[in-house]
């Protein structure tokens, strides 16, 4: 899948426009002023950004389905993954240009990393492989939805809980008993721990976070790997 400009675009200046607007709307409640708080969100917005920007794969999926390029696949002697694993990889540069950008808008308005180079490519790395995970989230409806206009809100009523029952905005101990036991399970707050320390540091305070990130993401692939494989046969 090539991404069309409008759908480049829009997946670059989305999350900008939050981050900006989260800034406006809660730094002053959060951290007292905004330098302080942008060091607190940006990490956030990077991770909340791994569960948003993927929407786009399970969109395409469902049309190439729709106009019948799948079709073509069925005569070819390829592996059944290979157009799954090729439209999700076919995303990800869409997806590292997203995060950096928003990483570079963050740098432009004040953000700074404390730790190394190291940790920041380690944190870039993280949220790509969480997004990769969620990509496979989004290809399975993609697959099972019966036309592209009702994948975009099968996909956000799946990711949406993941992305702000979290410590993306806030701290997780600021949240209501009820949804901090949602946050301290839920991957996308394991993301953004593990971000917020590789960047903001230290760094050694990763290990817990880290592990629980990259549990979550094999977890995600060992469920939905199969089903979007099954769903994708199905469909041929």
């Amino acid at each position: 899948m090539r991404a069309s400009p409008q759908i480049v675009v829009f997946s670059v200046l989305q999350p900008l426009i939050m981050m900006l607007l989260f800034m406006v709307l809660f730094a002053g409640a959060v951290s007292g002023s905004q330098s302080a708080y942008l060091q607190f969100l940006l990490p956030g917005m990077l991770a909340q950004n791994a569960a948003f920007m993927v929407t786009t794969v399970g969109q395409a999926i469902n049309s190439d389905i729709d106009k019948g390029i799948f079709d073509r696949f069925r005569s070819l002697p390829i592996a059944r993954p290979a157009p799954l694993i090729a439209h999700i990889l076919g995303d990800l540069p869409r997806q590292a240009a997203t995060t950096l950008t928003l990483l570079a808008f963050g740098f432009c308005i004040g953000f700074r990393v404390h730790t190394d180079p190291l940790s920041a490519v380690l944190a870039v790395a993280l949220v790509l492989l969480v997004s990769f995970a969620f990509s496979w989230i989004a290809l399975t409806i993609g697959l099972i939805a019966d036309k592209p206009e009702s994948v975009n809100m099968l996909v956000m009523i799946l990711l949406f809980p993941m992305a702000f029952g979290s410590n993306t905005m806030v701290a997780t101990d600021t949240l209501p008993g009820w949804l901090q036991a949602w946050a301290k399970v839920n991957p996308v707050t394991h993301l953004t721990d593990a971000v917020r320390a590789l960047l903001t540091g230290p760094a050694s305070d990763s290990g817990s976070a880290l592990g629980s990130t990259l549990l979550a993401s094999a977890v995600i692939l060992a469920l939905f790997v199969p089903l979007a494989i099954r769903a994708f046969t199905r469909r041929l």
